[in-house]
C-alpha cells in the first residue's frame, strides 16, 4: 500500500492525478497458453461482454498488443462481421457468435509457422477500457502411432515330409 502525504492542496491534487493515471494505464490483459497439432484446426479464445458494451471493434494480431489497435493485424471485426480487407489469410476465421462477444480466432490447417504469440483487443468505449488477451500458441507434430500384430506362424512337430511326384 502506498501512502502519499502532501502539504498543500495543489500537491495533493497533482498526486491524485498521477495516481489515477497510473491506475488507468493498467488495462485488462491475460495470458493463455494453447497447444495445437500440425494439420489440425485450433481455436484461440477471446470474449468480451457484448451485453454490457454492445458490439465493438475487435482486432487480432501477431505478437504483443500495442498501446492502441493491433500490431501485425491478421483479422478484425466490427462486432457483427469480419471487416472486409482485414483477413490476411482464409485460414483465419472468426467462427463464434460475434454478436454475443465470442471473437475467438480459429486457425485452419495449423502449420509450424503459426506458433507464437497472438493478441486480441476488444475496443471498449471510454478511456483505457480496452480488453486485451495474449495467447501463446505452441505447435507440435502429430504423434505417429504404430501397432504390431502377433505372429500367426505355426510350427509343425514333427515336420511333415511333403514330396511331389508326377504320375503318368
Amino acid at each position: 500500500m502506498c501512502v502519499f502525504v502532501c502539504d498543500n492542496s495543489l500537491s495533493a491534487f497533482v498526486m491524485r492525478i498521477v495516481l489515477l493515471l497510473a491506475l488507468l494505464t493498467v488495462g485488462e490483459c491475460d495470458n493463455t497458453k494453447v497447444l495445437g497439432q500440425i494439420g489440425n484446426n485450433i481455436t484461440l479464445p477471446c470474449r468480451y461482454d457484448a451485453k454490457k458494451h454492445g458490439p465493438v471493434h475487435v482486432c487480432w494480431g501477431r505478437g504483443d498488443i500495442p498501446k492502441s489497435k493491433c500490431s501485425d493485424q491478421i483479422i478484425a471485426t466490427d462486432g457483427h462481421k469480419v471487416i472486409e480487407g482485414t483477413r490476411v489469410s482464409s485460414r483465419y476465421q472468426l467462427q463464434g457468435l460475434l454478436n454475443d462477444g465470442d471473437v475467438s480466432l480459429t486457425i485452419l490447417n495449423l502449420t509450424e509457422s503459426d506458433a507464437g504469440r497472438y493478441g486480441c483487443r476488444a475496443e471498449i468505449p471510454g478511456w483505457f477500457n480496452d480488453e486485451k488477451h495474449h495467447i501463446d500458441l505452441s505447435v507440435e507434430r502429430n504423434a505417429v502411432t504404430t501397432t504390431s500384430a502377433p505372429s500367426t506362424r505355426e510350427t509343425w512337430s514333427p515336420r511333415p515330409d511333403c514330396r511331389y511326384t508326377e504320375s503318368q
